[in-house]
């Protein structure tokens, strides 16, 4: 089957070359989806889960986040930071879409364009930019909502100059990372993925889960398994090491207090299930981001 294209935009027309827009919500509140178009994502303000490929992580502000074609993604808000009533929106986002076939197409006529095809080629498993560029590109992005015509294509092929020139980003869904879902799949996939990002420090039984799916626990194993290239218990684990890696940012928290917060049942499993995850110890990933 054709993977699902999603709908992007209202008021897009078919001859604009990009659309690059500002949201700000209560809470970030798209499904979990794919399309051909290529997404440039800076997240101004915003915590909570996200999934891009096969990654499942924690996001926080000042994230730039680049999408190939296809890719499933999705960001979510956990409740806890979700306020439909605060007086200012908590969830603040600047992107940029463009479709990378008809980009590609209208630069090959100024001649190579070999790196930045070999960029979006990349991105297909979705990158994460760091560093100077970030800074670059974000500016650049703000810059880009005020200006229309000419200067606003100038605009973003500055942008694409720098992405597609840096050499310190990551890549984040997996080598072998394949996009399996089908249309049919997205609405329960997403009630599936928002249920775990609501509750992964709790126990989740597989009963319950297979329930918010609406399916039997064999059915929805192998639906799962297939869908996203893990277990559910794989899942949900890696949600919970995630949300472990924003807490233990904060030194004054003990590791014993932030496994049991992340829904571990003991000090031990965390540290075995983080260390599979991360490659390294709780220990000494604090090192490492407090250093």
């Amino acid at each position: 089957m054709k993977p699902i294209l999603a709908v992007l935009s209202d008021g897009v027309q078919s001859d604009d070359l990009f659309v690059a827009r500002e949201v700000k919500l209560p809470f970030f509140s798209s499904e979990f989806h794919f399309h051909e178009e290529c997404q440039l994502v800076h997240i101004v303000k915003g915590s909570g889960k996200r999934i891009i490929g096969d990654l499942v992580d924690y996001f926080e502000s000042g994230e730039l986040i680049f999408l190939g074609s296809n890719i499933p993604h999705v960001w979510h808000n956990t409740q806890e930071q979700t306020n439909e009533d605060a007086p200012e929106p908590y969830a603040h986002s600047l992107s940029i879409h463009f479709n990378p076939a008809k980009l590609l197409m209208h630069l090959s006529a100024f001649g190579n364009i070999r790196k930045v095809e070999s960029f979006l080629t990349k991105a297909q498993r979705g990158v994460e930019l760091k560093s100077k560029s970030r800074e670059q590109v974000v500016k650049l992005m703000y810059q880009i909502l005020q200006l229309d015509g000419l200067q606003k294509i100038i605009t973003l092929l500055e942008i694409l100059n720098i992405m597609s020139s840096d050499t310190e980003y990551s890549l984040l869904a997996s080598i072998n990372y394949i996009n399996y879902y089908q249309y049919h799949d997205s609405k329960r996939m997403d009630q599936v993925f928002k249920y775990i990002f609501d509750n992964f420090r709790e126990d989740i039984s597989l009963n319950t889960i297979a329930d918010v799916a609406n399916m039997n626990t064999f059915a929805f194993c192998r639906f799962f398994k297939a869908r996203t290239q893990k277990s559910f218990t794989q899942f949900v684990n890696e949600t919970r090491i995630g949300y472990a890696c924003k807490l233990l940012g904060n030194k004054e928290a003990s590791i014993t207090d932030i496994a049991y917060e992340c829904g571990f049942n003991n000090v031990s499993n965390f540290n075995r299930f983080f260390k599979v995850i991360k490659k390294v110890s709780p220990r000494q990933y604090r090192s490492q981001i407090l250093s």
